[in-house]
Formats: structure tokens, C-alpha cells, sequence
């Protein structure tokens, strides 16, 4: 009765009926030695007016780098697989690479083959990259050590510094934190990449969310850097610091030594705090810090200076609290002072300084900005010296003074437009920083606020 009601399937086993698919060439993301990838999917057609019955199997078995899924089957070969007329079946493939190469990248290649009944061959490529990496879990570092570049460093859990040892990392390497990872010092950290070799502190995700949105771009990827009470003499010089939790966490400790120096570097796209600093002295200097979910410096109590920075929160997708919060510590203790200058100073909100009321009541004398393009409603009780107001109500402010935006807006741009008013306000100190983050030259005098220098002619 069935068979009466819905006729017969008909097989097809003539060669000129075939499969299409969505793609020859299936090209998964770069994946770590020993992590599995995301899927990639691949869909598998059947245009013709009778059904196909196929076998499908990774031609290199199982040594093959990769894992299949077709129709819901599982293997590496998988016999009996059948698409009505007009329909298709979903493949999901990932790639999980085991074997560790010299090269510090390999490229993974093999194929699915699709046997159909009819005798026909039918191949799909797969592709990806192998990143080899040295893999740290819970690692404890007891004594001076030294990271290479030849082969990035992959933190699973976290890495820590014990008090009395450095480490010291060297130009061009890169650092990737799995979910929830960290990096926390007692001791010190030495990062001193160049212009043309900077060092990398982000997430493991090198996948995308979306064809033209990676997981680089996102926030939350890791947990961020952390110097303790015991750690002083920090200095991170052309670092890139992106994608965390929060960005550089400094706690409390003696205002008479240096916490951290940050310098031609970028703190980048994170949930919290990109820099926050608890009773400590700190220096920042040609440096971009941006888009953060809270502040991008959160500073209580101590000793800041900050010059040719640009300090912004301009995501789309996540609106902060402003650029600059200034507090007192946790035991309302000293305020020893805050500077910035030649900076850029924006963002989305009204006011983008905030001072709190019981420093501005005990120590805005301590609090020096000039040569500075600031976003703010209070201009009188802080002195300001050389600066430019900006008024959230004017078309040229906030996102205004930059050229634009990439990837959706997920990764804002901090280069100056031709209208910023951040053009030629800094003053002579640029003698100090004669090249801008991207190592553009800077006029001796009438430079731009901010970390880079504009290209637009005057």
C-alpha cells in the first residue's frame, strides 16, 4: 500500500547524473597543533529527477587531519548515503592537526571522495593551516626566561611570573590565551618588540565568526594582564594587547618606583577596563588604548602620565563609560597626580573625563592636561592648559575626528581625519616623540594630539 501510494525510488546509475556542490575547494580557518577547528560546511546537490546513492570517505583515512560529518554519520568513510531528487545532504567537516612540523605553519590538504553508484568519482578539496605553537598549561616561571619568536606560545590556562624573575620577549612574538587565560606577574615583564616586529598578546580563536568578521576583532577571547602588588619596572614597547576581558590590570604598590611603561602600543577591544591602575605610577606614551566596555583607563590614586596617546571608546557594539575615569584609591589615599598630554581625549558620551568629586576637592591641582583635544563638560575646575573642548552635539566630534571604520565597524580606525580638531595642538614636545605609532614624522612643533600623526597636507 505504501509502495502504492508513493511509488518506487528510482536509483540512478546512469554517469551523466552527478552531484554538485557549494564549493570545490572547502578552506577551513588557520587552527592551532592539537585544538579542533570550528565546522565548515559544505552541501552536496542533487539536480536530478532520479536519486543518487553515494559512498563518501576522507581519502586519507585515518591518518587524514580532518573529520567528517555527512547527513549525520560520522566517519572516515561512511557507505549508504542516498539524496532524493532535487534535494541535498549537509557535510560538516573540522580539522583537528596532531602532527608538529619544523615550520612554524603547514599547510593541511586532502579530499573527500564521493563514489556514486553509477561507477562516477566525484572529489571535493579540503584545506587548511597548521599553526605550531609552544602550548603552556598553568606554566610558572621561577627564573629569568626568555621567549623567542620562532614559534608562537599558546597559554591554555595561564602563565605566571614569580616574584624575583623576568621574562623577556622578544620582537615579533606572539602570545595567544585560550578561553578564560591569563598572563599575572609578581615579577617583571620585559616586552620590547619593534615597529616591524611587534609583540602579540590576544586570543586563540584564529576562526571566524563570520566570512568577513574573525574572532580577532571581538572582545572577551581571554582574561587580559595582570601586574601584582610585587611588580615593578614592567615596560611594554610596541606591544599590540587586544581582545580581553580587560587589556593591562595594575594593583597597588609603591608610588616611588614604576609599575609599567606602556609605549608605542595599542590596548585594544576589550570588555572591561583597558588600562586600570590602582595606587601605582605609571607612563604611557604614543600609545592608542580604545574600545573598551567600561573605561579605557580607569585610574585610582597614584601617579599618571600620559603623553601623545589617543584614548577613545568608539565601538559600535559596546559603549563604555568614558576614556578616562580618575579616582581616589581604595582607602581614599593620595592622588598624586595625573597628566596628559598632547592627547586625544573621546568617545560616544557627553563626557568623556570624568573626575571624581573628592579628588577634584582635594587634588585638582594635581591634574595637568594641556595641548589636548578633550570631550567634556567640565572645563573649569581642572586646569586645563592649551587644550581644545570638543561638545557631543557637534558634528565634528567623537568618531568625527577619524577617518572611519572597517569590518562593519567592529574595528574602529584612529587615524585623524583632515577636520579633526586635533590637528597641530601639541606643542614643541614633539622633539621627545619625533615619529607617531605608524612611524609617520612629526612637525618639531604644531604636531596633531594623539598617537598618530595625520597624512592630510595642510
Amino acid at each position: 500500500m505504501l509502495q502504492s501510494c508513493y511509488g518506487r525510488i528510482e536509483y540512478s546509475t546512469s554517469p551523466e547524473d552527478r552531484l554538485s556542490f557549494s564549493c570545490d575547494t572547502l578552506e577551513l580557518d588557520s587552527i592551532f597543533v592539537g585544538v579542533t577547528s570550528a565546522s565548515g560546511m559544505l552541501v552536496a546537490y542533487n539536480g536530478n529527477d532520479r536519486a543518487i546513492r553515494f559512498d563518501a570517505l576522507l581519502c586519507g583515512g585515518n591518518d587524514s587531519p580532518f573529520q567528517m560529518s555527512v547527513d549525520g554519520f560520522d566517519g572516515t568513510s561512511i557507505a549508504g548515503l542516498e539524496v532524493a531528487p532535487h534535494d541535498s545532504v549537509i557535510c560538516f567537516v573540522r580539522v583537528r592537526p596532531t602532527g608538529v612540523s619544523d615550520n612554524p605553519v603547514s599547510l593541511l590538504l586532502d579530499s573527500i571522495a564521493f563514489l556514486l553508484e553509477s561507477g562516477v568519482s566525484q572529489y571535493v578539496v579540503l584545506s587548511a593551516s597548521s599553526v605550531n605553537a609552544v602550548r603552556l598549561d598553568g606554566s610558572c616561571i621561577t627564573q629569568d626566561t626568555h621567549f623567542d619568536a620562532r614559534l608562537p606560545y599558546l597559554i591554555y590556562d595561564s602563565l605566571y611570573v614569580a616574584s624575583g624573575a623576568c621574562l623577556e620577549i622578544a620582537p615579533g612574538t606572539s602570545l595567544y590565551f585560550h578561553n578564560g587565560a591569563f598572563l599575572k606577574a609578581d615579577g617583571r615583564i620585559l616586552a620590547l618588540g619593534t615597529r616591524d616586529s611587534q609583540i602579540l598578546f590576544a586570543g586563540d580563536r584564529l576562526d571566524r565568526v563570520l566570512e568577513d568578521l574573525p574572532y580577532s576583532l571581538l572582545d572577551s577571547q581571554w582574561k587580559g594582564i595582570e601586574l601584582g602588588i610585587g611588580s615593578f619596572g614592567n615596560r611594554f614597547e610596541n606591544c599590540m594587547i587586544r581582545g580581553g576581558e580587560f587589556g593591562l590590570r595594575a594593583d597597588s604598590s609603591n608610588c616611588d618606583r614604576s609599575k609599567f611603561e606602556l609605549v608605542s602600543s595599542i590596548v585594544h577591544n576589550v570588555t572591561g577596563n583597558c588600562i586600570e591602575a590602582e595606587e601605582c605610577r605609571i607612563a604611557i606614551a604614543n600609545s592608542q588604548i580604545t574600545n573598551a566596555g567600561e573605561y579605557c583607563m580607569d585610574i585610582r590614586g597614584g601617579r599618571t602620565e600620559v603623553v601623545f596617546s589617543t584614548i577613545a571608546s568608539l565601538s559600535v557594539w559596546n559603549m563604555g563609560i568614558a576614556a578616562v575615569n580618575l579616582a581616589p584609591g581604595a582607602a581614599d589615599t593620595a592622588f598624586d597626580g595625573a597628566v596628559f598630554r598632547d592627547c586625544i581625549i573621546t568617545g560616544r558620551h557627553a563626557d568623556e573625563f570624568l573626575v571624581s568629586d573628592s579628588v577634584l576637592e582635594k587634588y585638582s591641582d594635581r591634574i595637568d592636561v594641556s595641548h589636548s583635544l578633550v570631550l567634556t563638560k567640565d572645563t573649569a575646575r581642572i586646569f586645563y592648559h592649551g587644550a581644545v573642548f570638543e561638545h557631543q552635539s557637534s558634528d565634528l566630534s567623537g568618531a568625527a575626528n577619524f577617518i572611519g571604520k572597517s569590518v562593519r565597524g567592529y574595528d574602529s580606525v584612529f587615524l585623524p581625519d583632515s577636520l579633526s580638531r586635533a590637528r597641530g595642538i601639541a606643542d614643541s614636545l614633539s622633539v621627545d616623540w619625533p615619529q607617531d605609532l605608524c612611524g609617520t614624522q612629526r612637525p618639531v612643533s604644531g604636531a596633531d594630539a594623539g598617537c598618530y600623526q595625520s597624512f592630510f597636507a595642510e
